[in-house]
C-alpha cells in the first residue's frame, strides 16, 4: 500500500511538473496608440538623425538615432483627420516643448 501511494505521488508530481511546462503563458497584450505617431530626432543643424513610428495598428518601426538635439513629435487622430506637430529641444535632461519650428543652433 505505501508503495501504491508513493507511487501515485510521483506520478501526480511528474503529471503537475509536465502540465505547468507545457502550457505556454498567454500572449502579452499590447495597446495600440489612439494616434498614428511618428517621432523624428535632428541633430543641432536640423539634420534628421532618427525616427520613431508608431501606428493604429500597433505597427511600428525604429530607424537611426533615437535621441538628438531637437525631435519633432507628429501625431494623427486614428479617429479622423487632424494632425498636430510638436518640438522639443534637449536641455541636458529632459525635453523643452518649444513654440514652433526651432532654427538650427549650429
Amino acid at each position: 500500500m505505501l508503495k501504491t501511494i508513493r507511487a501515485r505521488s510521483i506520478i501526480v508530481v511528474a503529471v503537475v511538473v509536465l502540465l505547468s511546462t507545457a502550457i505556454a503563458p498567454p500572449p502579452q497584450v499590447k495597446a495600440c496608440p489612439s494616434s498614428d505617431v511618428w517621432t523624428e530626432y535632428y541633430d543641432c543643424a536640423l539634420n534628421q538623425v532618427g525616427e520613431k513610428f508608431r501606428g493604429c495598428d500597433c505597427s511600428g518601426f525604429d530607424w537611426g538615432q533615437l535621441s538628438g538635439y531637437f525631435k519633432e513629435i507628429e501625431g494623427c487622430s486614428c479617429d479622423g483627420p487632424g494632425c498636430n506637430i510638436t518640438w522639443y529641444k534637449w536641455n541636458g535632461s529632459s525635453w523643452d516643448q518649444l513654440s514652433g519650428p526651432p532654427s538650427p543652433e549650429c
